[in-house]
């Protein structure tokens, strides 16, 4: 199959793409984790949530973030989106299979180092080109400040891990030939596990495919910054999450944690629902889209979830890649 040659604004898409995946998941969060403790203290559904988005698990992240019967209405608003999801443009499908068969096409890896290295290794090789790193840190933003699920305490400490990792990638050495054949194996392979070539093949994913495949991309994040000496999971994996007050069924956790040598702190305002705990950012957002209550929990426990992921068949959108949102299942 000959080669593709990827137009520049194709390849700042699909980097803008990748990155913005790995800020929306963070934002909402160790590799190989052990079982997730319950979410019966506010500490303990914080840092069940950062373990699970940590190691991939988005659908268990779903669970732990909704009580059950909002789970369950999640889950039928997830595949009904995705059935009656609108259909790609030309564009789109040409774009999507020009990315895919550039990282999966025999000898990927050797094509796009003799592209990317010599470009990467401009100027003093710190750093991503300005254009691609402005792109990024828009994305960033625009998604932080943009996002109903989290709150001001959380907005402050999202914007906090964008600036220290923007600031960790602009002394990186991008253009370091060991490290950028490293990087380019690691996210040709995690193409590869895809399986997919094409949008139409994207998009008629089952549910429980997608959440495979959100965690196949998620993990690939990780161990590309890993590379270059970002290690996410360590961070996750070290954050300490408190309880600074409680009272009733309201509390605030605050969570301490130190990214790319940077320390930083936040809060999370948490509501105790049925003896649990759950992100009050979150549930506010979801009440928000959904006015009406959801299903009794009586009539959530008739719907087994686990089953329900194995015959779900919805379609899924072009920009997939990133973890899904409780208030908005399309995404």
């Amino acid at each position: 199959m000959p080669s593709v040659h990827c137009p520049a604004p194709v390849c700042r898409r699909a980097a803008t793409l990748f990155v913005a995946c790995a800020v929306a998941a963070l934002l909402a969060a160790c590799h190989q984790a052990p079982p997730p403790p319950s979410n019966i203290t506010p500490e303990k559904a914080v840092a069940t949530n950062l373990r699970l988005t940590a190691s991939g698990d988005f659908d268990g992240l779903m669970k732990n973030r909704l009580p059950p019967a909002d789970y369950v209405q999640w889950r039928q608003e997830w595949d009904a989106a995705r059935a009656h999801a609108e259909p790609p443009s030309k564009a789109e499908q040409q774009q999507f299979a020009a990315i895919m068969q550039m990282l999966t096409d025999p000898g990927a890896e050797a094509k796009l180092l003799q592209r990317l290295q010599p470009e990467l290794a401009g100027g003093d090789g710190k750093g991503l080109p300005p254009v691609l790193a402005s792109v990024l840190a828009a994305t960033g933003k625009e998604m932080i400040n943009g996002s109903p699920q989290l709150g001001s305490a959380q907005r402050l400490l999202a914007l906090q891990v964008l600036y220290a990792t923007n600031a960790f990638a602009a002394k990186v050495d991008f253009g370091d030939k060991q490290k950028l054949a490293k990087a380019i194996d690691l996210v040709c392979a995690t193409a590869r596990q895809l399986h997919v070539q094409t949008l139409q093949q994207w998009r008629a994913l089952d549910y429980a495919t997608s959440m495979r495949d959100y965690g196949i991309i998620w993990n690939g994040m990780e161990s590309l910054l890993d590379i270059y000496g970002l290690n996410l999971a360590a961070s996750l994996n070290d954050a300490k999450p408190a309880t600074v007050s409680i009272l009733s069924d309201a509390a605030v956790v605050q969570l301490s944690l130190t990214l790319a040598g940077t320390p930083m702190t936040g809060e999370w305002a948490m509501r105790r629902v049925d003896g649990h705990w759950y992100d009050t950012a979150m549930l506010d957002a979801w009440r928000k889209a959904h006015p009406a209550p959801a299903a009794s929990t009586a009539s959530a426990s008739s719907v087994n979830p686990a089953s329900a992921s194995s015959t779900a068949t919805p379609a899924v959108p072009a920009s997939a890649a990133s973890a899904p949102s409780a208030a908005h299942p399309q995404i």
